[in-house]
């Protein structure tokens, strides 16, 4: 079946680089209009905007037109990210600690995924619900884990439930009860606004332990949820059922995921955290992968977070391990290749067939 997959995958890839050579590369410096100090990236606030609001307490997308200046969908957005580690590991979102409990601390965002809708004249406002370890019941129900926040009621600390997009993901541990957990979730941000988008993204871990619940995720899509399966694209490239069209590099388990310790080899690094940034933001706003910038994933003028080898440093020790993202990232014909395999795989669907 894999095989299969990647044989329709390739067909796919070709099609999306035929419909995409004018495009171009994301490569080249941030905007200094676009630079944002540590100071601004560490300071927390309400979790307000500035558009202007429709009956339903929405904001108007009546100005979004289409040819130059149009407003950009995601624009005045308000988005919340719901999960764990596989989210700020590779700063898709920032870690936040689970001692950092409260909605206003946990607002204004300045992670990966604020960075590339900025980049397309998108200032969204993006709140980090992610907390190491927790599952969805740890979150919305009673924290369970052995962490700093055990015994807390999270849910109480967010105030602000209505959201325009609603980004979940779930527990490294194949906990029993999918659907009904997902559901749950979905129920308390509906009540805000029953207008809400759901996103629901699958971390590579779920692929290399074959999580129970990857065959439910197709019946999550037929509720409506939009599926980025990112994970599964990562798999199969650590695999080598899939291939990077173009690559210059040559790719293994530690030009995607970190190399910490003996029993620490799962989390995603920076390429990783880009691809799921990425990944998301197509799906919801349906543009294509080709050409979107990167360059702010390594620029410490933005957040001394981003520096690629103070990540190397901390996360590559097991054993003297070794990298090559940061190589990667520097190559455009392997930051193309990349981005032509997300269009390829969103368009893929392939958790279908799980």
């Amino acid at each position: 079946m894999k095989k299969l997959l990647a044989l329709c995958l390739a067909l796919i890839i070709c099609l999306c680089a035929f419909s995409a050579c004018d495009d171009v590369s994301g490569a080249g410096e941030a905007e200094e209009s676009m630079i944002l100090s540590d100071e601004d990236d560490t300071t927390g606030g309400d979790d307000t905007t500035d558009g202007e609001e429709d009956d339903s307490g929405n904001e108007s997308e009546d100005d979004e037109t289409e040819g130059p200046g149009a407003v950009h969908p995601l624009d005045g957005k308000k988005i919340i990210f719901i999960g764990n580690s596989h989210n700020y590991y590779g700063k898709a979102v920032l870690d936040k600690g689970t001692k950092v409990l409260t909605q206003e601390e946990r607002s204004n965002d300045r992670g990966y995924f604020y960075q590339l809708c900025r980049s397309n004249g998108a200032e969204v406002s993006v709140t980090n619900w992610t907390f190491g370890s927790h599952g969805f019941t740890d979150l919305f129900v009673k924290c369970g884990v052995d962490s700093s926040c055990k015994g807390k009621d999270h849910l109480s600390y967010l105030t602000d439930r209505s959201f325009d997009y609603v980004v979940m993901q779930y527990g490294t541990k194949s906990e029993e009860g999918f659907l009904e957990n997902c559901r749950m979730v979905m129920d308390v941000f509906k009540a805000a606004n029953e207008n809400v988008k759901f996103i629901f993204h699958v971390q590579r871990r779920a692929h290399e332990l074959d999580y129970l619940w990857l065959s439910e995720v197709k019946e999550l899509e037929n509720m409506g949820v939009t599926i980025v399966d990112w994970g599964g694209l990562v798999d199969g490239l650590i695999r080598g059922d899939i291939t990077v069209p173009g690559a210059e590099q040559t790719y293994d388990q530690n030009s995607f995921i970190v190399r910490k310790s003996a029993d620490d080899g799962y989390h995603p690094n920076m390429l990783t955290g880009y691809i799921t940034t990425l990944s998301i933001y197509c799906a919801i706003t349906g543009e294509s992968a080709v050409g979107q910038d990167y360059s702010f994933c390594g620029d410490t003028r933005i957040s001394t977070e981003f520096n690629f080898m103070n990540f190397i440093y901390k996360y590559y020790t097991y054993k003297e391990a070794t990298t090559n993202f940061d190589a990667i990232f520097q190559s455009e014909a392997d930051m193309r290749g990349i981005q032509q395999l997300i269009d390829a795989y969103l368009a893929e669907k392939s958790y279908r067939n799980y």
